[in-house]
């Protein structure tokens, strides 16, 4: 599920269906959101009246975690009729090894939008925050150069 500006990158990615959810166009009984990325409210125009959603809700807001995004999931679920379902993943070094190997193989590939220096890392977060860029936005951290020894 991505907005319409990235409906062709998901697909060059090799998704089968790609689902607009700016369009509402289409309907399903089920959706699965696995980075929390769109609100509750994005993904009820593209489920049918009893659909369900399931979604990581991520960290949420940062002063209140995800408490806001499940308070949209309650309603989504008392107005709508729809269902919606959260989990949250756990990271862990297994995990994060796991990733790793598939990024290495080739199995996966991650997206990213652009890379940053650390210096101009309030660039990178102005991107972020101003709209949806297509792919990670990375801030590079180089480090220090070594010191001769004295």
């Amino acid at each position: 599920m991505c907005s319409t500006p990235h409906v062709d990158l998901v697909r060059h990615l090799g998704a089968e269906q790609v689902i607009d959810y700016t369009t509402g166009a289409a309907r399903y009984d089920l959706a699965l959101q696995p980075g929390g990325t769109y609100s509750p409210a994005a993904v009820h125009k593209v489920l049918t009246p009893r659909g369900t959603l399931i979604q990581s809700f991520g960290d949420g807001s940062r002063w209140f975690g995800p408490v806001g995004n499940l308070l949209k999931a309650v309603a989504l679920n008392a107005l709508a009729g729809q269902t919606l379902k959260s989990f949250t993943a756990k990271v862990t070094a297994t995990a994060l090894t796991e990733v790793s190997g598939l990024i290495e193989s080739g199995r996966i590939t991650p997206v990213i939008d652009r890379t940053y220096p650390l210096a101009e890392a309030a660039a990178a977060v102005a991107l972020v925050e101003e709209g949806s860029p297509a792919g990670k936005v990375i801030v590079v951290v180089e480090p220090p150069p070594k010191l001769p020894p004295c």
